[in-house]
């Protein structure tokens, strides 16, 4: 039998939550799967970690560091599944994630990306995701030039769509994923379930957090293109965007302040 899905993970000395983020993927209740992750030049315990987890669907990919965009490009160039889901080294899924996610996409093969709600996990704390959920294509369409809608841990997608389109651009570091969503909208519908199937775990050591700035500056320029793109309401788009030039400044602008 020919493998459907293809779930693959970058990792980066990741060794606090990789073993609870990959049994998260190894007990889904649907079967047909890789498991594929690029350990992405970790100098702690996070291959070790990986290496005690005996299971013939987990694969592990080793690389210099070279980032999280290189280790993802790395994985889907070695996957076989005709969908490829996502999720981070620190990130968990539910049980029915990849079942109702390989669902919904045999349902709807206008769909080439489909998301799913989540919550947010800080510490062992649980609290409903703060990003606006946006759900049809339509409504995505309508708010993607003021945030990225989909969690990346999220997300399924079609491979041939991701090679159709280039795949990721290795120009990005953290925003990756909202540049490929938005070439991936050039060439097919897109769309987030509306149940909970993800776990997303915020904390000071994530990549997005400790490069907030590079962040800031990668999303601007997203935003900018999302809007030529789609258009939506230009003040809010340029709310976002003047929010996000602040948030820039800010450290500037406080140290100019009279003490």
């Amino acid at each position: 039998m020919s493998i459907k899905v293809s779930v693959i993970m970058a990792a980066y000395n990741g060794e606090a939550h990789i073993e609870e983020s990959v049994r998260s993927i190894l007990g889904q209740t649907f079967k047909n799967f890789e498991f594929i992750i690029v350990d992405d030049g970790s100098t702690d315990g996070t291959v070790d970690k990986i290496q005690q987890i005996d299971d013939p669907r987990l694969r592990i990919v080793r690389q210099s560091n070279q980032g999280q965009t290189s280790a993802l490009i790395a994985a889907i160039q070695q996957a076989k599944g005709d969908l490829i889901a996502r999720l981070d080294d620190d990130d968990c899924s539910l049980p029915d994630r990849l079942l109702r996610q390989v669902e919904f996409m045999n349902a709807n093969p206008k769909v080439n990306l489909c998301g799913t709600r989540f919550i947010e996990k800080y510490g062992e704390n649980l609290l409903p995701q703060r990003v606006y959920f946006a759900e049809s294509n339509t409504e995505i369409k309508k708010v993607i030039s003021f945030y990225n809608p989909f969690a990346h841990s999220s997300v399924m997608f079609r491979r041939d769509a991701y090679s159709k389109v280039g795949g990721y651009d290795k120009n990005f570091t953290i925003c990756m994923d909202y540049d490929l969503w938005l070439r991936l909208m050039d060439v097919g519908e897109v769309y987030n379930i509306n149940e909970v199937f993800t776990v997303i775990r915020l904390h000071k050591n994530s990549a997005s957090m400790k490069q907030e700035r590079l962040k800031t500056l990668e999303s601007i320029e997203i935003r900018s293109r999302a809007y030529r793109k789609f258009r939506g309401n230009i003040l809010l788009t340029g709310f976002y965007i003047f929010k996000s030039i602040v948030g820039l400044m800010a450290p500037s602008i406080v140290k100019r302040l009279p003490s």
